[in-house]
């Protein structure tokens, strides 16, 4: 059931979505509504040390040049940079 939110916006943020929306004959929620379906479609719901992998880093994976990487390098990496 649809419910009435109310969110404060940068204002030429909500000039750029109304003429968005216009353009693509929609309404400003319908553009927001579809972000947000979108959005909670690529989340993964899963917490992020589980099998779960948010596009973003399915996207990087195989960038790294070592083959035998693993998290592990990536917390020591970490521990190196700001320890």
């Amino acid at each position: 059931m649809p419910a009435k939110l109310t969110l404060y916006i940068d204002d030429g943020l909500i000039s750029y979505v109304k003429e968005y929306a216009k353009e693509h004959k929609l309404s400003v929620s319908k553009v927001v509504n579809n972000f947000l379906t979108i959005l909670k479609q690529e989340t993964p719901q899963k917490l992020p040390n589980s099998e779960g992998t948010a596009p973003v880093t399915a996207s990087l994976k195989g960038v790294l040049r070592r083959e035998d990487a693993d998290v592990s390098d990536y917390y020591k990496h970490l521990e190196e940079k700001y320890l």
